[in-house]
C-alpha cells in the first residue's frame, strides 16, 4: 500500500514538473519575439568566398602568436648582425580645379569601393601581402627587427588614416592642411596597399576606398590625374603607381580604365631616348628623378596585366633613358645624375643613384653588369658612418632629405640580396632611425631641411615603405625576365647642379 502511494506521488510530481519546465519555455520565446519586434533588421554583408581560393584563405585562419609590445630603445643595445661579413627641394603640388570630367562612372565605383566583399588578390610579386606571408616574410629577412619595425608600420598607418581629408584624399601635412592632391593621396595608399589594405580590411578598408575614390574622381578625360601643380610628373607617376596596385590587389575592373589612361599619359609624355622632363614636356633635359617614378608606375602597372603590351617596351624604355644619366667612374662603381642634356651628364647624386639602382632591378635587369656596378657604387653608403642616423651631419641629405634616400636605398639593397651585407648593414641603422624619432602621433618628419620640405604626409608614407620591405616586394623581381638592351653612352662631364623637385 505505501508502495503504491509512492508511486502515485512520483508521478504527480513529474507532471507538475513538466508543466513548469514548458511554461518558462513559452515565456522565454514569448518576450524573444517582443524584443526582436522592436530591433532593426541585420543588414551586415556577408563576404562570398570564391572556392579556388578557399585554401589559401583558410590559411590566414591559423592563430598567430600574439606580438610582443617592445620598448624602441631596446634597438641600443641589439647586437649588429651584420659584423659577420666584412665590409634642395620644394615637394608641394597646388591645387587646382580637374580641367575636365572624368570618363569613369564614379557612382558605380562608389558602391563596389565600399563593398567588403570586393576581392582581394595577391599574386606575383604581390604575395608577401597576405597577413600570414607578412609575418613570415618579416621573421625571415628581419631577423629580430621586425618586432620594432611592424608596430612602426601600424603607427604610420593610423596616422594616414587619422589625417586623411573627408573627400578621401591626402594634403602636405595632414588633416589641418587643405591643399589636397593627387601626388600625396597616391604616396599614402602605396604605404597602406604595400601592408595588404584594400577596401575589404577591417581597419583601413573605408579609408583605401575613399583614398581610391578620390583619384579616380581626380582624372581628367586625358588622364592626367589632378590637381597638379609644381611639377606635374611625380604627382601624376605616384597616382598611376597607386592605381595599378590597387587595381593587381583587387582586381576591380572598374580600375582598369582610369589605370590604362594614367599609363598613356606617362606613355606620350616619354621622350624618344626613354627620359622624361617637368610636366612631360617632350624635349632634350631628362630628368632622372621625375624618370624614376614613371619607371616604378610602369612596373607595377606591366605587373597588374591591367594594361596594353606596350607597357612593358615603354618600361625597357625608361630604364634605357635613366642609364644614359649614368656613368661608370673609373672601376669605382655607377653613379646616377639628377639630369642630363644631350651632350652633357651632371655630377653624382646619392638619392637619385640609389633610385637607378633600384630601378636596374625594377626593369629586370637586377643580373646586368650595370646593376653590379651602381651597387658598387652605392655600397659606399652602407659604411659605417656613413649609415642611416637622425641628424647625421656627416653625409650631405640632398635630393628630398633622407628619409626620401632610404626608401629607395633599401630596396635597391633588399633587391640585390636580402641575405647580403649591404642589407644586413643598412637595415639595422635604418630601423633604429626611423623606430627611435617617430613621432608619438606616428607620423614622421625629416630632420634635414630638405626632408621638412617634403612635409609630414610624404615623410610617413616613405618611412612606413621603407620598414615594410621585407614583404612589400618580394625578392624575385630580377627574375622577371625583361628583355635588356645595350645603351651607349653620350660625352660625360661632372655638374655639381643642386636637386629640386615638385609633386
Amino acid at each position: 500500500m505505501n508502495v503504491q502511494k509512492y508511486l502515485k506521488y512520483a508521478h504527480t510530481s513529474s507532471v507538475l514538473v513538466s508543466v513548469i519546465i514548458n511554461a518558462l519555455l513559452v515565456l522565454a520565446l514569448v518576450t524573444f519575439i517582443t524584443f526582436s519586434e522592436g530591433m532593426e533588421p541585420d543588414v551586415s554583408k556577408v563576404m562570398v568566398i570564391d572556392p579556388a581560393t578557399q585554401e589559401d584563405i583558410e590559411d590566414l585562419e591559423e592563430e598567430f602568436e600574439p606580438e610582443e609590445v617592445v620598448d624602441p630603445d631596446e634597438l641600443n643595445e641589439l647586437t649588429d648582425f651584420t659584423l659577420d661579413t666584412p665590409m634642395e627641394t620644394d615637394f608641394e603640388q597646388q591645387t587646382e580645379e580637374v580641367a575636365d570630367v572624368t570618363n569613369t562612372d564614379v557612382s558605380s565605383l562608389s558602391d563596389l569601393m565600399s563593398d567588403v566583399s570586393s576581392p582581394v588578390v595577391m599574386t606575383g610579386l604581390l604575395v608577401g601581402r597576405t597577413p600570414k606571408a607578412r609575418q613570415a616574410a618579416a621573421a625571415k629577412y628581419g631577423k629580430g627587427l621586425e618586432k620594432f619595425s611592424e608596430p612602426a608600420v601600424m603607427k604610420a598607418l593610423e596616422w594616414l588614416r587619422d589625417n586623411q581629408r573627408p573627400n578621401g584624399g591626402w594634403s602636405k601635412n595632414g588633416a589641418g592642411d587643405r591643399n589636397v592632391n593627387t601626388g600625396y593621396t597616391g604616396l599614402a595608399l602605396l604605404a597602406f596597399l604595400a601592408h595588404g589594405e584594400t577596401p575589404a580590411s577591417a581597419d583601413f578598408g573605408p579609408t583605401v576606398a575613399k583614398g581610391i575614390r578620390f583619384l579616380v574622381e581626380h582624372q581628367d578625360s586625358k588622364g592626367l590625374f589632378q590637381p597638379v601643380g609644381g611639377n606635374t610628373g611625380y604627382g601624376h607617376a605616384m597616382a598611376t603607381y597607386a592605381m595599378a596596385e590597387a587595381y593587381t590587389m583587387t582586381d576591380n575592373i572598374l580600375l582598369k580604365e582610369p589605370l590604362q589612361r594614367g599609363v598613356n599619359v606617362i606613355i606620350k609624355g616619354q621622350m624618344p631616348n626613354g627620359g622624361y622632363d617637368y610636366h612631360y614636356k617632350r624635349e632634350t633635359r631628362n630628368d632622372l628623378s621625375i624618370s624614376s617614378w614613371q619607371l616604378q608606375a610602369l612596373k607595377a602597372a606591366y605587373i597588374s596585366k591591367g594594361t596594353g603590351p606596350d607597357t612593358k617596351k615603354y618600361l625597357d624604355s625608361a630604364m634605357d633613358g635613366m642609364l644614359l644619366g649614368s656613368k661608370d667612374v673609373d672601376g669605382k662603381g655607377r653613379y646616377f645624375t639628377y639630369s642630363m642634356t644631350s651632350d652633357k651628364v651632371g655630377g653624382a647624386q646619392k638619392t637619385v643613384s640609389a633610385a637607378g639602382t633600384l630601378a636596374l632591378h625594377l626593369a629586370g635587369r637586377g643580373k646586368s653588369k650595370e646593376a653590379k656596378q651602381a651597387l658598387e657604387y652605392l655600397s659606399q653608403y652602407t659604411e659605417k658612418d656613413r649609415l642611416p642616423s637622425w641628424g647625421n651631419d656627416k653625409i650631405h641629405s640632398g635630393h628630398g632629405g633622407e628619409i626620401y634616400y632610404w626608401y629607395y636605398a633599401v630596396q635597391a639593397f633588399f633587391q640585390e640580396d636580402p641575405d647580403g651585407s649591404n642589407f644586413k648593414r643598412f637595415m639595422p641603422s635604418l630601423v633604429k632611425a626611423l623606430v627611435q624619432n617617430q613621432a608619438d602621433d606616428g607620423h614622421w618628419l625629416c630632420y634635414s631641411e630638405g626632408g621638412k620640405k617634403m612635409g609630414k604626409t610624404l615623410n610617413t608614407a616613405l618611412g612606413a615603405l621603407g620598414l615594410m620591405v621585407y614583404y612589400r616586394y618580394l625578392p624575385t623581381t630580377q627574375a622577371d625576365n625583361i628583355q635588356q638592351v645595350d645603351v651607349a653612352e653620350p660625352t660625360y662631364e661632372e655638374d655639381e647642379e643642386d636637386v629640386g623637385f615638385d609633386i
